[in-house]
């Protein structure tokens, strides 16, 4: 049973902070170092410096990061720029929000706790591949803070369409929040205390699963932070708020999910396997090249991209670029191959997956690059923006950039219920919850 119930949230005091758009921030792991220093200097009551704070000279255990979170969110909950809430509520999260094309989207769910499970109960199931490093830097922050400041992303099905409705009634009212964020996404948030509400959803959830979209690292953290504070509580009930997480849950059925793509960028590979990747991309890949010059890099970029996307419907393809003045388009020639190549038992779990595909027989076969914490952390970087991997492999910085199309949401129901995980990164919900819109403390 998914066990999921209301909590006292700690918002922004808008008589303190009229505009959340100075505060708030994307989830830590995609801001870059520029991007948090633009946040530090923002304003001085930005969550940044409780989710991803500076290392300072001198620190040590007892003056760190972890440190410095907590007692700023304590200072800013004694000196009123934050609030709790008085009363157990569910808030609804709705984001307005443009594609490139320029078409218009909306995404709407709601922010609950939701009692933890491990995985092998196989009511909140994964889809990615965690980091122990990640998790362990995440873990410190919650130790320390013993609060949760950004919503882990998890979906749900509901084909009878029994909770957006519900949803959509309580948002004529005006929000409790709205705020734009840098790329022009529009937040909202409504507070709701109705004790119907709050019971027809948890009704309605009981015989969920829940999928993990983002925040694997996150949800793990607090797997063990539970199991710590168990250990060492009296009188344990099962209650405690260490028991639960905050999520934001959103229907996958009702609504139009955005999954972008997540391109990689190589380098420090060995040269030999780069000089010969044409070679032996050959008995795997049917090969095309899109020659280019100064004047249409770009055109042909966006040949690439396009061709990527509409053979990408009926076949695994994949763009490559190693700063030669040509683009190659991958297309693999028989799904049969994995099989053939391929011996560990995902193979077939993988089959129709093509970011599986480009780790397991492109950089992890052909290339040796594994996917371990260290081989990723020492020669993979994960991009979203196409023109970045092409700007990161121009700089010589990189030798290869790899383009690819995004997970399907199916996709990620199907791998999650085998109980496959796949590659760190391997989709890229959009847009991201941001931080500091609703925060939890855990005690």
């Amino acid at each position: 049973m998914v066990d999921i119930k209301p909590f006292k949230g700690i918002l922004y005091n808008k008589k303190r902070i009229p505009d959340f758009s100075e505060v708030t921030a994307p989830p830590y792991d995609v801001i870059s170092p520029a991007e948090q220093e633009a946040l530090y200097k923002q304003s001085d009551s930005n969550v940044i410096r409780l989710i991803l704070g500076k290392e300072l000279k001198g620190d040590d255990e007892h003056n760190n990061i972890y440190t410095r979170a907590a007692a700023t969110f304590n200072q800013w909950l004694q000196g009123g720029i934050l609030d709790q809430d008085f009363v157990p509520s569910i808030y609804i999260y709705r984001q307005e929000y443009r594609l490139k094309n320029g078409n218009a989207k909306i995404r709407t769910g709601f922010i609950s706790l939701v009692k933890l499970e491990p995985f092998e109960n196989g009511r909140i199931r994964p889809h990615e591949k965690t980091l122990s490093r990640t998790k362990q830097d995440r873990f410190n922050l919650l130790k320390t803070s013993r609060a949760t400041f950004c919503q882990i992303f998890s979906l749900y099905s509901d084909p009878k369409n029994q909770i957006d409705p519900i949803l959509n009634d309580h948002t004529k009212s005006s929000p409790e929040v709205e705020t734009v964020d840098g790329d022009g996404v529009i937040h909202r948030i409504w507070k709701i205390t109705d004790h119907q509400f709050i019971n027809d959803v948890k009704e309605i959830m009981k015989d969920k699963t829940l999928y993990i979209a983002d925040g694997h690292h996150r949800y793990e953290t607090a797997l063990k932070y539970q199991q710590e504070m168990k250990e060492s509580a009296s009188g344990y009930s099962g209650e405690e708020l260490f028991n639960y997480t905050m999520m934001m849950l959103v229907d996958m059925n009702n609504q139009e999910l955005t999954v972008l793509p997540v391109h990689r960028a190589l380098k420090n590979l060995n040269k030999e396997d780069v000089a010969e990747l044409i070679a032996n991309l050959r008995p795997y890949f049917y090969i095309e090249i899109f020659q280019f010059d100064a004047k249409n890099e770009q055109d042909q970029l966006l040949n690439l991209l396009t061709e990527i996307e509409t053979r990408g419907k009926k076949e695994h393809v994949f763009g490559m670029y190693a700063g030669d003045s040509k683009y190659y388009l991958l297309t693999l020639k028989d799904e049969e191959i994995l099989d053939k190549v391929l011996k560990q038992k995902n193979a077939e779990n993988w089959r129709k997956l093509d970011v599986a595909i480009l780790h397991s027989l492109i950089i992890d076969y052909i290339l040796h690059v594994k996917t371990t914490a260290s081989d990723i952390q020492a020669h993979i970087k994960f991009v979203k923006d196409d023109y970045k991997a092409v700007d990161l492999v121009n700089s010589n910085d990189y030798q290869l950039a790899f383009f690819l199309n995004p997970t399907k949401v199916d996709q990620v129901k199907d791998i999650s219920n085998k109980g496959a995980i796949l590659p760190q990164k391997s989709t890229y919900f959009y847009p991201k919850p941001l931080s500091g819109l609703v925060m939890l403390r855990l005690e």
